[in-house]
């Protein structure tokens, strides 16, 4: 069954959002098949459509990322107020991409997000100014690591869809599993590989548009460019980089050659790798126990 829910700035009763809800569960748990969503790759970020909905109104983002590196779930604070009329009470928080930089923020529990034909309820989401720092790269909505980890996502990158999975799939051909360090930031996913050769912590991040590199790690740049550079705590500026081109990179039996940034000024505290090495694969997170799954054919 495909279920596809088209809303988009309506406003719906709650009584009404219960009865969607409702007959969703009911859906879910009395068919076997999973439904699937389409994921649009740009700038090697995944991109989903997602529903937010709060206060009796309800939004369809179309520009929504799926982002390991991201703590929490995340919106633009503009679109949050002007087309979501989301308004959240002031704190200061240091979210879980920002490169450990303290950001002004503010935050809601919104009273629901679906996603993949899921929904879910409660959401702790903050409001920070993705327009701004971002700028052209920017998402209206970031579907980070505590939303993530609730259940188990598929993404097949070969055919670019996602979807969720009752249960653990029997076709696992590798697996890669990461650890829990304690000065790591909640939800997210750190592997232990090799970069050139060398041995390393490797930060995940479906968020990253480029690989990256530590300034003192030691590969040498094939050349020097000027590349757009951002996070949510630092407008996007072009800064000169060293590029590192086609380095071996080894994740638990998994090897690829992928390119690398390299940069002074990029706040990282070890590597940095996105979807990349995963590319044309069809792969899982299981956050309970703590490892990516590689998946062979159905």
């Amino acid at each position: 069954m495909y279920i596809i829910i088209m809303m988009n700035k309506i406003l719906i009763t709650k009584r009404d959002l219960l009865r969607l809800v409702v007959g969703w569960l009911v859906c879910f748990q009395t068919t076997s098949v999973i439904a699937q969503s389409q994921i649009t790759i740009k700038n090697n970020l995944m991109y989903v459509d997602a529903s937010v909905y709060n206060s009796g109104l309800c939004s369809t983002i179309h520009e929504t990322t799926i982002d390991t590196g991201a703590s929490v779930c995340a919106i633009d604070s503009t679109y949050a107020v002007d087309s979501c009329q989301i308004k959240g009470e002031r704190v200061k928080a240091t979210m879980g991409n920002t490169r450990g930089k303290e950001i002004n923020t503010s935050y809601v529990y919104v009273d629901s997000i679906a996603f993949g034909g899921v929904v879910y309820t409660n959401v702790r989401c903050y409001l920070v100014d993705l327009a701004g720092t971002l700028q052209q790269y920017a998402p209206k909505f970031i579907i980070g690591g505590e939303s993530l980890k609730k259940d188990l996502w598929c993404y097949d990158l070969k055919r670019n869809t996602l979807q969720q999975y009752m249960r653990m799939p029997k076709n696992v051909v590798a697996t890669i599993k990461w650890k829990k360090y304690a000065d790591a930031a909640l939800n997210l996913i750190y592997f232990e590989g090799k970069i050139g050769g060398k041995d390393t912590r490797i930060f995940f991040d479906t968020g990253a548009v480029r690989n990256a590199v530590t300034i003192n790690f030691d590969i040498t740049p094939t050349e020097f460019v000027k590349l757009p550079g951002a996070n949510i705590a630092e407008k996007l500026t072009y800064k000169k980089v060293g590029w590192c081109k086609n380095i071996p990179v080894e994740i638990s039996n998994l090897n690829s050659n992928l390119d690398f940034v390299k940069s002074s000024n990029s706040g990282l505290k070890e590597p940095c790798i996105n979807t990349s090495f995963l590319q044309g694969k069809k792969w899982m997170l299981d956050y309970k126990r703590r490892r990516l799954l590689i998946l062979g054919s159905d």
